[in-house]
């Protein structure tokens, strides 16, 4: 229903074999570079006007399959991340939560 209305979506898992059953998938941690080595304070390696900055800016659902299974540093790194590039251009969105 999303992509029919033309909205992207960024699926992820958070192992590589089910990344293969996912049209498009990946794992969370090849698409948005997150560090293999995660402690609280790690971010991922995107940076603000890449591609990859651009595609999340537009991004309007990610869905993490096996969520369960990744550290939470990873959704942390990811977080702060997420809110850096978008505080670029929205200052209001830096206390959007992600989740």
């Amino acid at each position: 229903m999303i992509r029919s209305r033309k909205q992207i979506v960024l699926p992820v898992t958070s192992s590589g074999i089910a990344a293969l059953l996912l049209p498009n998938g990946r794992t969370a941690h090849s698409r948005f570079n997150i560090p293999l080595k995660l402690s609280e304070d790690k971010l991922c390696n995107i940076k603000p006007g890449t591609m990859l900055a651009e595609l999340i800016e537009k991004t309007d659902l990610i869905i993490w399959d096996e969520a369960p299974m990744t550290h939470k540093h990873a959704f942390e790194a990811l977080d702060k991340t997420l809110r850096d590039i978008i505080s670029k251009k929205k200052p209001s969105t830096k206390e959007q939560t992600f989740g």
